[in-house]
């Protein structure tokens, strides 16, 4: 054998062997799926003989996706699938069986002409962010063994208002059901964090027992959803942060949305839900109710708290701006009325006393700033016929009474006002009363802080934040005996002047201001020739504080 026929030979074998190799390499790709494989426009990749959807390139618009292909079992949908014909494919609907068939995150996203979907007959988890952004989506066929609708979903899918468990249903007769409402499976246990945020086309919705958590922005910003439907024993435990937030949900007392096993209600829950919804009640297992909770529901006039709930911890400005707000029911153990409380709820001594409970240990700036916000057409005197009460057994808080006011013209009338302070009367946490521009006192116009005999208090030395928020006087003289006062302490009153004498005591820059984030416009009246004079006119107008001094006497 020549040395020619020899290298030939060692050549030949060699490709024989790359060709084996090869042949070897590429049917490994295909059967672990890093190769794909075609059938009747769907591109899928091969694990075994279980089939993964991850492209089509048909030409239906409305696109059937079969339970096999070549005989291998259809098991999932790859992301993306369909991105190329986001603006052709008007349905989807899978006729897959597989058990455990999955769909990746944002499988369908921003198919903008996709109007229908039929979903898998087992899927068991919506992923996040799968229809997010198909903006035509109106109806989804959703199997009732879905147990969780994750994250994004179907946020901003705008014309979505149908869901049902089976394309099996009628809209007349025994059984009948809406064709434009959302009836979530009986088998879903959680609502991801915005998966409808954004629906607007979204009118009603039905939640079966079995729901336990609505996430954060779950239905935000739907604002069109108004009838909310929910199993009277459903076991829903929490509802995330601004999961309802300016929609138009309806609760009424002989019709009231009801969550008996509510633990947690997560910040701005309920904010600005304003049109018929009236009245709300949470059971005895809350244990938390985040700030401004249900902040800005201008129709809400009667809030229920279960007296034996135990409460661990509320937020701020729970019903801030419940301008309607006229009877509200605490527990009777609560130990803290947080800042800004009721901020606003001017309506909240209209019909009743409010009584502060015996174990209130703290309560928070603004608490009871009860007038700010009032609406145009009302004045304060139309709304404060009651006042704030604080009860015999409670051992942090007190009400000192003041002197009766009387109007201009009107010889036989009194009107009673007061100051919610601390047990030794030294801090000022809130006025209630109807002082107005009208009224007058042993002394005049100006409001002072007189008791029920007309003499001078003296003992006052701090004046909280919001403590005389939206009163209707005009003029305050503030006690000698003042040393602090707090942010906004006439907050959307109509107070133009204070006056003081001028001992240095301390105060922030928006002390004066009657608008959050605004320049202080109220001018600060000093008595002359009184210890500290010049270094507290120095620190007036480093705040930008209009100051004057003025000769006399400060009663």
């Amino acid at each position: 054998m020549t040395n020619k026929t020899r290298q030939i030979i060692v050549v030949v074998a060699v490709f024989v062997i790359a060709l084996a190799s090869l042949g070897t390499v590429i049917g490994l790709l295909v059967n672990t799926g890093q190769l794909s494989e075609y059938s009747d426009g769907f591109r899928y990749e091969l694990k075994g003989s279980k089939a993964t959807i991850i492209g089509y390139e048909g030409s239906d618009t409305d696109v059937v996706v079969p339970d096999k292909v070549k005989g291998n079992r259809v098991v999932g949908i790859e992301k993306d699938a369909f991105k190329d014909l986001a603006e052709s494919v008007k349905s989807i609907k899978f006729n897959c069986t597989y058990s455990s068939f999955s769909i990746a995150n944002e499988a369908f996203r921003d198919l903008t002409a996709l109007e229908k979907v039929v979903l898998p007959s087992n899927l068991k988890v919506i992923p996040g962010g799968a229809f997010r952004g198909c903006r035509s989506l109106k109806s989804v066929i959703m199997p009732s063994t879905v147990t969780e609708i994750s994250e994004n979903a179907f946020r901003e899918c705008t014309s979505l208002n149908f869901i049902y468990n089976s394309e099996n249903y009628s809209t007349d007769g025994e059984g009948a059901i809406k064709n434009n409402a959302v009836y979530l499976p009986a088998s879903l246990l959680e609502i991801g964090s915005h998966a409808f945020d954004g629906c607007t086309s979204i009118v009603e919705a039905h939640f079966a027992k079995a729901l336990e958590k609505i996430g954060d922005y779950a239905f935000n910003g739907c604002t069109r959803f108004s009838d909310l439907e929910v199993a009277n024993d459903n076991e829903v435990t929490s509802i995330g942060e601004w999961a309802f937030y300016n929609t138009l949900l309806t609760s009424k007392e002989n019709d009231q949305l009801s969550f008996p096993n509510l633990v947690t209600v997560g910040a701005s829950a309920f904010k600005s839900v304003k049109t018929n919804f009236t009245y709300f009640a949470l059971p005895k297992t809350i244990k938390n109710i985040g700030a401004n909770a249900f902040a800005e529901c201008t129709s809400a006039n009667k809030f229920v708290i279960a007296q034996d709930a135990q409460l661990e911890a509320m937020g701020e400005g729970v019903f801030q701006g419940c301008t309607n707000l006229t009877s509200v029911t605490l527990p009777t153990e609560i130990k803290e009325i947080p800042a800004k409380t009721f901020m606003g709820c001017f309506r909240l001594l209209y019909n009743d006393d409010f009584v502060i409970g015996k174990s209130v240990e703290k309560i928070g700036d603004g608490a009871f700033a009860i007038y700010t916000g009032r609406g145009t057409s009302y004045s304060v005197t139309t709304y404060s016929r009651r006042v704030i009460k604080v009860d015999p057994e409670n051992e942090n808080f007190v009400i000192t009474r003041l002197e009766d006011n009387k109007r201009e013209g009107n010889t036989t009338s009194t009107y009673q006002q007061g100051l919610l302070t601390d047990t030794s009367g030294s801090t000022v946490y809130a006025y209630y009363g109807s002082y107005d521009s009208s009224s007058s006192n042993t002394m005049g116009k100006t409001f002072r802080f007189l008791d029920v005999k007309g003499d001078f208090l003296t003992n006052i030395s701090t004046i909280r934040a919001y403590a005389f928020a939206g009163v209707d006087f005009e003029y305050i003289q503030l006690p000698t005996t003042i040393k602090e006062v707090g942010d906004y302490i006439f907050f959307g009153s109509k107070i133009t002047a204070c006056y003081t004498s001028a001992v240095p005591w301390e105060l922030t820059k928006n002390s004066f201001s009657k608008v959050a984030d605004g320049n202080p416009d109220v001018e600060v009246l000093l008595l002359k020739n009184t210890t500290g004079l010049e270094e507290f006119m120095r620190t007036l107008g480093e705040y930008g504080i209009n100051a004057r001094t003025y000769s006399g006497k400060l009663q």
